[in-house]
């Protein structure tokens, strides 16, 4: 047993190292949202304005603002705090 014991927590340490399974930012959710979607950037320029603000947020160059956030979530119909960290 406490081999057994030994050998999960060897692997729980391993994951908790190499797999970040909990780590999620707003670019990350709203890249989800577009592959979800099969939406291309250019169909969210509308919402945020410029081709180069949208492009600098989903590489998380930029944060999102909370107008921009409260667009994406109308948009989304999601809440828009999940595009604020």
């Amino acid at each position: 047993m406490l081999c057994w014991n030994y050998l999960v927590k060897l692997i729980e340490d391993f994951e908790d190292k190499h797999y970040q399974l909990h780590v999620s930012t707003p670019s990350l959710r709203l890249k989800h949202l577009m592959e979800a979607r099969s939406w291309e950037q250019a169909d969210l320029v509308q919402i945020i304005g410029s081709s180069e603000i949208l492009a600098k947020i989903i590489d998380g160059e930029l944060e999102i603002t909370e107008e921009q956030a409260e667009a994406l979530g109308k948009f989304f119909h999601v809440d828009g705090s999940l595009f604020i960290c």
